[in-house]
């Protein structure tokens, strides 16, 4: 786990600087915010590991585009696996299942596209709580809830599959900025991303009637 790590962050810096390093980087980006921006919806499902266990995320971004090149937009995101765990509430065993969930403001930088294709750099945070959810149906409904902060960054690729509709995958990783140290589960992780996009803007366009 932690070779992977390692790779991953080494992969994403290069990347990322070989990307940030070419010289109209700059110029690219203030182009494209004077530019009128494209509505965008996109829902994902992110796959990590919470103590070697495998768990997915889902998840759904709304948001602008600008120049096909540059997006900003807020996301909602909450795990989806059931983990269950058996904890100690007031001396006695009690059954639970892991809970988590987020409002992650988002940014992402388009450094490729061609008619199909789309290379991209996304990078969200993550605003949320986790907690247990108590399953003995007796007491509090969640247990030891405290915020949690994340850190997202990622690459990714899509691919035009319809005139409308994009699908695509990508790899990242999960930094716990700040983390619930009441919980025996741990979230940083590889995130494995796959996700779907509809060019709400192409229908809009084609729906029009002049």
């Amino acid at each position: 786990m932690q070779k992977n790590k390692v790779t991953l962050i080494f992969f994403s810096l290069l990347l990322f600087g070989s990307v940030v390093k070419a010289q109209s980087f700059e110029q690219e980006l203030k182009d494209a915010v004077k530019t009128s921006p494209k509505f965008e919806f996109r829902m994902d499902s992110r796959h990590s590991f919470i103590n070697q266990k495998g768990v997915k995320t889902a998840g759904i971004k709304v948001g602008v585009q600008f120049a096909d090149k540059l997006s900003f937009g807020l996301g909602y995101n909450q795990l989806w696996s059931p983990l269950q765990n058996q904890i100690k509430v007031n001396g006695i065993e009690t059954k639970v299942s892991l809970g988590f969930s987020n409002i992650s403001p988002y940014v992402e930088y388009v450094f490729f596209r061609d008619n199909k294709w789309e290379l991209s750099i996304p990078v969200q945070l993550g605003f949320g709580r986790s907690f247990y959810k108590n399953e003995s149906g007796f007491g509090e409904k969640k247990l030891r809830s405290e915020f949690v902060l994340s850190y997202e960054p990622a690459i990714t690729v899509q691919y035009r599959v319809f005139k409308y509709f994009g699908a695509g995958l990508g790899i990242g990783y999960r930094f716990m900025v700040v983390s619930n140290s009441q919980l025996e589960e741990k979230f940083t992780s590889p995130v494995y991303i796959f996700k779907t996009t509809i060019y709400f803007q192409d229908i809009l366009r084609d729906l029009k009637i002049d």
